[in-house]
């Protein structure tokens, strides 16, 4: 995916306890020009109080901070500047820390030992309003919700009517929403309208829920026909 040139650089802060963490970010990310990194923060009190100086446009995360933890880091820093997206940057790799990033409001969720590739793909992503969650991670959460509701993928998808499938569908493309609705000839409002109803029939919170679920339930089928 390449960036354009003439759009303003994806404003970036780093939130780690680990300096050594904090200098090989930055050294993976410095080379390309759409993304800026504009502070960085070791505890959660310093990345509330660097939101608020830096606003940046994203925040990578990490869950394990010294005074608070990253869930509470991420609501925290949430309130104070709800335009600001997060994406969780860990070494765990316990699905309940998925599905707690989510609630807490975090678009997205990646492990320590992706390439800089991965993590400047990823970023982009979550600034086009695209959920983000780690591949290795899929799995895993979709038992955490399978063992949740007691059922499968599959039978939860086929709770949703023609459209709404279609609807997550084109989500676990990764479209946003206006480009949903232009796909389907519908309003911004109407995808999400769809997609509250969707998120309500499936017991799902977020974006990457529904795109796991449809990856699982739907995906296979598609690559075998």
């Amino acid at each position: 995916m390449s960036a354009s040139t003439s759009a303003k650089p994806i404003r970036v802060l780093l939130i780690d306890d680990s300096p050594i963490i904090r200098l090989g970010l930055r050294s993976a990310l410095e080379d390309y020009p759409d993304i800026a990194i504009v502070g960085e923060a070791g505890t959660a009190t310093e990345g509330v109080a660097a939101v608020v100086r830096h606003k940046p446009d994203v925040v990578l995360l990490d869950l394990h901070l010294p005074d608070k933890s990253g869930f509470h880091a991420c609501r925290e820093l949430l309130k104070v500047r709800p335009q600001t997206r997060v994406l969780i940057l860990t070494s765990s790799t316990n699905e309940q820390n998925v599905s707690n990033a989510m609630t807490a409001g975090a678009q997205g969720y990646l492990l320590k030992d992706n390439d800089g590739e991965t993590l400047v793909i990823s970023l982009r992503k979550i600034m086009a309003g695209e959920p983000v969650l780690d591949a290795s991670m899929a799995g895993q959460v979709l038992n955490l919700m399978k063992n949740r509701t007691g059922m499968s993928a599959t039978e939860r998808l086929n709770k949703l009517s023609h459209q709404e499938r279609r609807v997550v569908e084109l989500l676990s493309d990764g479209m946003t929403n206006k480009q949903i609705g232009e796909q389907m000839g519908l309003t911004e409002k109407t995808v999400k309208n769809y997609l509250a109803t969707i998120f309500t029939k499936l017991d799902i919170e977020r974006r990457t829920q529904a795109a796991a679920l449809f990856v699982e339930g739907v995906r296979p089928k598609i690559d075998r026909e």
